[in-house]
């Protein structure tokens, strides 16, 4: 009878601690979501870039080559809420390239 007993017993915690039930989940990881840089306002002669809790204005000139969505544009089509990569020259106050997505 006490052979019996272990038996079941052994099965039983057995069962129960090879139950997915009973096994720690493993979630995976979140990543972040990292947002790039967003235009805030665009005027004919400047852009102002918002990147995180950071903004930063820069001049436009007539140097500057502007695309929207891959395709050669103007400052008019630059909106605000776009996601933007700027290039700088050696004056970092001037954007030499403006790529924007978006909108």
């Amino acid at each position: 009878m006490r052979k019996l007993r272990f038996l079941f017993l052994t099965l039983l915690l057995g069962t129960l601690t090879l139950s997915p039930a009973f096994a720690a989940a493993k979630k995976k990881p979140v990543p972040p979501v990292i947002q790039g840089p967003v235009i805030a306002s665009v005027t004919a002669t400047s852009i102002t870039i918002n990147e995180g809790k950071t903004a930063k204005t820069l001049a436009i000139t007539q140097f500057t080559e502007i695309n929207v969505n891959g395709i050669r544009a103007t400052a008019a089509d630059l909106k605000p809420g776009m996601n933007v990569n700027v290039t700088l020259g050696t004056d970092s106050t001037k954007a030499v390239r403006i790529n924007a997505t978006g909108k």
